[in-house]
């Protein structure tokens, strides 16, 4: 910290990086639900550990229950040191009334990172604190993105040369557990593990064995949520005007970033009854079928039984605005369950940016400049699939241009800004239509119209013109939709036939 600083009020941002890589980085579901435990309140742990650590006489001078305490009480307390603003979109906004304390914290806070999880590095930026909120809040993440710009991941130390290693991590073996060796990372993941929870919660997911053996990691993220604070903050648009005082401003970013993170956890609660009901079509067990790795504001990951991965993403893109004006994208990566995790949660990711890419195009944009709900789905065969855009350049063209129709767009219950007519081309209706058709002609024959698309124009049209003379005349009138086709033979195997049509008006299936 600068030393100009160590005597004045500041304002600190604080972000953990990498912690979505963090979490995948093994296929084993007990160190990937740890590790989501470890992350999920790192900085407010650290902070209240911090805490405790003072005086009983000092602690009362440092606020970190933001969602409950005075939202102006370092405003107008003079004694109070720190105070937690508000957290929101994965980053800790804290006040401090000397620059000096700011430094002791951040020490702290970046040792407290490290004896937690081994390998995860803190971000910290820091400016001085003006009368100006809306200036400073744009003045500290500037500052946080021209930090993380530069700023270099560190690691641990590696292993010497005479030491045995951890094959994923590539970290020292430190630790034995069942005659099993592991790294530190590796056991501080386990020892955070759930101790009511079994360790083999993602073979339980499985439908089966070998071939069946797959499964769909998930990843939902919130549409414009910086663009939406901005607004709301910086006065743009007609119904706000720019929050400058910082107790006004405290009090708006505090009650929007609840209404964000209680809009997601309720539609993913509400997901997850759905996806309860679905279950006993697919499998029937006493363990649930889907696992929550990260619910965080807008960020939403998690594991499930393929079979459930595109009900449940449509379930709950089509409810995010039922009572709110938020939305969202999302996307799905299917896998066999030994595919790398770390690759898999890439490709989904990545599914996600391309639902995001189609939604903000300025031709589907609806009232506002307000954008859809889309999402994107990619079967993850091969380890290429983890770079997607040039992966799908190689493998879903032929001479007849791409043959992938996706991503699709989920229309919303509530249409406040005319997203569905003006997305009307990229609803997910299409991929409904063609699902019934293409599931009640025989398997032989779907498979090999799955094969000919690839094969390009002359092998797509000698084949469709055999389906027309077996009277499946409806491909021959409608040609032009084989993107749409291939996107549904592709997942055939992964798509349920049944599903309550009229429950909560989801039209998940048909």
């Amino acid at each position: 910290m600068r030393e100009e600083l160590l005597d004045k009020e500041v304002l600190a941002m604080y972000d953990v990086r990498g912690i979505q890589s963090y979490i995948f980085k093994t296929n084993k579901a007990k160190e990937i639900i740890g590790a989501s435990v470890l992350v999920a309140n790192i900085i407010t742990d650290g902070l209240e550990k911090y805490k405790k650590e003072l005086d009983t006489a000092e602690q009362s001078h440092y606020m970190t229950d933001w969602q409950n305490d005075d939202p102006t009480a370092f405003l107008k307390d003079l004694s109070i040191e720190m105070q937690v603003m508000f957290i929101g979109g994965g980053n800790a906004y804290v006040l401090f009334r000397h620059g000096a304390v700011c430094q002791k914290v951040n020490r702290f806070l970046a040792k407290h990172v490290l004896d937690e999880t081994y390998s995860l590095n803190l971000a910290v930026a820091v400016i001085e604190k003006t009368e100006s909120y809306n200036k400073d809040y744009n003045h500290i993440n500037d500052e946080m993105r021209r930090i993380k710009a530069y700023m270099p991941l560190a690691q641990p130390v590696g292993a010497m040369p005479f030491m045995a290693v951890d094959s994923i991590t590539g970290y020292p073996i430190t630790y034995m557990e069942n005659n099993k060796y592991y790294c530190t990372e590796s056991k501080l993941k386990r020892q955070a593990f759930p101790k009511d929870e079994r360790e083999k919660v993602f073979d339980d997911m499985v439908t089966g064995k070998g071939d069946n053996s797959l499964l769909a990691v998930c990843h939902i993220d919130g549409n414009s949520m910086g663009k939406r604070i901005k607004k709301i903050m910086g006065g743009e648009g007609k119904k706000h005007k720019v929050i400058e005082y910082y107790g006004e401003a405290i009090l708006t970013m505090r009650s929007l970033s609840k209404e964000i993170a209680d809009t997601f956890r309720h539609t993913f609660d509400k997901m997850t009854e759905y996806m309860e009901r679905l279950s006993p079509e697919v499998k029937k067990t006493q363990h649930k079928l889907y696992r929550e790795i990260i619910v965080a504001g807008d960020d939403i990951t998690f594991v499930c039984n393929p079979k459930l991965a595109i009900p449940a993403v449509r379930y709950f893109l089509g409810n995010i605005g039922n009572d709110s004006e938020y939305s969202a994208c999302g996307g799905i990566a299917f896998f066999n369950s030994h595919f790398p995790f770390s690759d898999a949660y890439q490709a989904a990711e990545e599914c996600c940016g391309s639902a995001k890419k189609r939604a903000k195009q300025k031709e589907n944009h609806g009232v506002d400049d307000e954008i859809g709900n889309f999402f994107d789905y990619q079967m993850c065969s091969n380890i290429r699939a983890a770079n997607l855009s040039a992966y799908r350049d190689r493998q879903y063209c032929s001479d007849a241009g791409s043959f992938m129709a996706r991503p699709y767009y989920v229309p919303a219950k509530n249409d406040r800004y005319g997203l569905n007519q003006k997305n009307q081309r990229y609803s997910i209706s299409r991929f409904d239509e063609w699902k019934g058709q293409i599931l009640s002609m025989p398997r032989s024959k779907a498979k090999q119209l799955r094969d000919v698309i690839t094969m390009g124009k002359n092998a797509m049209d000698e084949y469709v013109s055999f389906l027309e003379s077996r009277g499946y005349g409806s491909y021959r009138a409608n040609i032009d939709q084989y993107p749409v086709w291939y996107d549904v033979l592709e997942v055939m195997d992964l798509v349920m036939e049944g599903g309550n049509e009229n429950e909560d008006n989801d039209q998940a299936f048909k």
